[in-house]
């Protein structure tokens, strides 16, 4: 089950729903939500991902990815955007989410 996701704004950049992808369980592959990362103004700053659920994939990839265009780093949009997709992540009744920050070649896994 896929959530309105219209109220993913913080008052500095908003998500837009690309798409959302179905579980494809021979895949290992979980449901999916696709974003755009905007600031208010509309400019496109990254993308983001949110994928629901726990298998041994996400244990290794984490529920959230996502990419900012290099000329919009250091603006704290990434934070951001997961902030905002924590609040998704509480629709869905998440007891934890586990996300995977990759910055270079370095990863972080931070527990909510």
């Amino acid at each position: 089950m896929f959530f309105n996701t219209e109220d993913l704004n913080d008052g500095e950049i908003y998500l837009e729903l690309e798409r959302t992808a179905e579980a494809q369980p021979e895949k290992k592959w979980l449901p999916a939500y696709y974003f755009t990362i905007h600031k208010l103004d509309g400019v496109e700053v990254g993308k983001c991902d949110l994928r629901i659920g726990h298998n041994e994939k996400t244990y290794i990839g984490g529920n959230i990815g996502f990419r900012v265009y290099e000329n919009f780093r250091g603006h704290h949009y990434a934070a951001k955007a997961c902030r905002l997709l924590f609040k998704l992540a509480e629709k869905q009744r998440w007891l934890f989410c586990l996300e995977s920050l990759q910055r270079d070649l370095h990863s972080h896994f931070l527990s909510y």
